[in-house]
């Protein structure tokens, strides 16, 4: 409490102020009812009260006697003493009997009145000690259970306003105020109330909450491709980060539940002007903000080619095959490079090279407009049929059967020890398949060894042995052995 006289807190019990010195003075605080009842029965005293001065009155005045006024004035005040004694007494007794503690907190005297089962009367004493709380986590507890009470009573604004206040960061710690948040946000959720929730959140400076409850704020979705002026047909894709539906429009109203739901890309394949505007509606039935993309077609070239052969992996010989619409070309490219009328004009189904492939292709029309290009990656690997000790076999056979070899045992003519091939690694040729690499090795009689420098390539399919080499790129290619 403060002082009354400087303003000074005064701790809860001092009977002076620590600054000025004054005297406190605590006047108990008593129920309504227990007033009452007092006050009847000090009424009730000073009818009685009445009552002896009457009947004294009455007694004096029969005797008429002058003299005896003074024993009437004796009598009266012993009455009247008599009187107040008793209403003391009255007054002791019904603080003993009705429990009644000046010193009683009014947290207590709440929790006496909650078992009880009177809630209103807890409420508003444990709404005082709340007023009178000067510790902040005192104060903390106290609301949270004053929330409780006006919850249980069905109090539900009153309960709100409540825990409005424990979330204000200003009064309250952090953790109390995320808490209390936390809860004022899942009352409106039962009540379906999500634009109250939303200003919750957006009024709200508790980081972890914003962070918590961001699938409250849709992300506004995406269009792609950007917008502009296009000279073909295009597929436009419209996504969002967030869970939801994406509904748009393509005569530039404002989109909303009424309008398209987006499941598949919008195809635009005629000439003209469109403005395409999509919103995220999410399962609280929220919008994100519109976003708008202006496209203008004002020529469509031909179509792209269709390839029936899928990009994977594949095991076998496999031809290629491209379809286009009649009275046009396709024109494909291996290198990476973008299609032109100047790129390898597709005749007849091309077959697939050995290993791993990148192919592009393009619809070209009589007028030279080029459609979509269109890309594919193959890879074909046969079956390993060949082992390694097969591939060095054969490589020893063909130098023998060259006559660059004298035997099997890799003997050279003129020369001393013998040639040894070893196995080096797998590679891929790109357009042949897979292969061993082996290294040429002379072994001295002493036992060591050199490399010759010579390298040889064997398919792990057929067997076939090649001589391995680099061409001016830096990629292995491979040398056909001839017979001298």
């Amino acid at each position: 409490m403060k002082c009354p006289k400087c303003g000074a807190y005064i701790p809860e019990g001092n009977l002076y102020c620590g600054k000025c010195g004054t005297e406190i003075s605590f006047v108990p605080e008593f129920e309504p009812e227990v007033e009452n009842r007092i006050n009847e029965s000090l009424s009730g005293v000073a009818d009685h009260l009445k009552e002896d001065i009457f009947h004294t009155k009455v007694l004096f005045d029969k005797d008429a006697n002058p003299e005896s006024s003074a024993d009437y004035k004796r009598v009266l005040i012993t009455g009247t003493m008599a009187v107040i004694i008793i209403a003391i007494a009255i007054v002791a007794c019904f603080l003993v009997i009705h429990g009644v503690n000046s010193t009683k907190s009014y947290e207590e005297r709440a929790q006496e009145y909650y078992v009880e089962g009177k809630l209103d009367k807890a409420i508003e004493a444990l709404s005082k000690a709340v007023r009178e709380s000067k510790d902040v986590t005192e104060s903390e507890n106290l609301m949270f259970k004053l929330y409780g009470y006006q919850m249980e009573a069905d109090y539900r604004e009153e309960a709100k306003d409540t825990l409005s206040e424990l979330a204000d960061t200003e009064l309250y710690s952090e953790e109390t105020a995320i808490l209390a948040t936390r809860e004022l946000i899942k009352l409106y959720e039962e009540e379906k109330d999500y634009d109250s929730v939303v200003e919750i959140i957006s009024s709200t400076n508790l980081q972890k909450i914003k962070t918590e409850y961001a699938d409250y704020f849709p992300v506004k979705p995406e269009i792609i491709p950007e917008e502009g002026e296009y000279d073909s047909v295009i597929e436009v894709t419209i996504s969002t980060d967030s869970e939801g539906d994406i509904y748009y429009t393509v005569n530039g109203s404002d989109p909303d539940e009424t309008a398209i739901k987006y499941e598949d890309a919008v195809i635009l394949e005629e000439v003209g002007d469109y403005v395409i505007k999509a919103v995220c509606i999410n399962k609280y039935g929220l919008k994100s903000d519109i976003v708008t993309a202006i496209y203008n077609i004002d020529h469509i070239g031909p179509a792209a080619p269709e390839i029936l052969e899928e990009s994977g992996e594949y095991s076998q010989s496999t031809k290629i095959v491209a379809v286009c619409d009649a009275d046009c070309s396709i024109y494909y490219t291996t290198d990476g490079s973008d299609p032109t009328t100047e790129s390898t004009l597709y005749v007849t189904p091309i077959t697939m090279p050995i290993g791993t492939s990148h192919f592009r292709f393009v619809t070209a029309d009589a007028e030279g407009n080029l459609s979509e290009i269109i890309d594919r990656d193959y890879h074909l690997s046969y079956s390993t049929l060949v082992s390694v000790d097969q591939a060095r076999s054969s490589i020893i056979q063909i130098l023998v059967k060259l006559d660059i070899l004298l035997d099997s045992t890799g003997k050279m003519r003129g020369e001393e020890g013998y040639y040894d091939y070893v196995y080096d690694k797998d590679i891929e040729i790109e357009g042949s398949g897979l292969y061993y690499v082996f290294v040429e090795k002379h072994v001295l009689n002493d036992g060591s060894s050199k490399d010759t420098g010579l390298l040889y390539a064997v398919n792990t399919h057929d067997g076939k042995v090649n001589r391995l080499g680099y061409d001016s790129s830096g990629k292995y290619t491979l040398i056909t052995i001839s017979n001298r």
